[in-house]
């Protein structure tokens, strides 16, 4: 799979989008945490285009939902493997 740059229009999808929890689990917390920040930022200009009645289509809204908890879930299973291995 190819990676995706950086996308700061929401109606093309967030940052972290298009990439698998497999995908995920490969970066490190750092780039974990970056790519959160930068799927809520999607989040919140999505939801403001919505707001403003610019946003084509809202499903962007889910999937950005949908890529943060998927972030969060894979941040979560990093941080407790490394609490189970001291």
């Amino acid at each position: 799979m190819t990676a995706k740059t950086v996308n700061k229009d929401p109606t093309k999808g967030a940052s972290a989008v298009g990439k698998t929890a497999k995908d995920l689990r490969e970066l490190s917390e750092q780039e974990l945490h970056a790519a959160l920040a930068t799927a809520k930022e999607d989040l919140l200009a999505a939801q403001k285009m919505l707001k403003a009645n610019e946003l084509p289509s809202s499903h962007v809204i889910k999937k950005s939902r949908q890529v943060i908890a998927r972030v969060h879930t894979v941040l979560a299973e990093k941080i407790n493997s490394g609490k189970e291995t001291k």
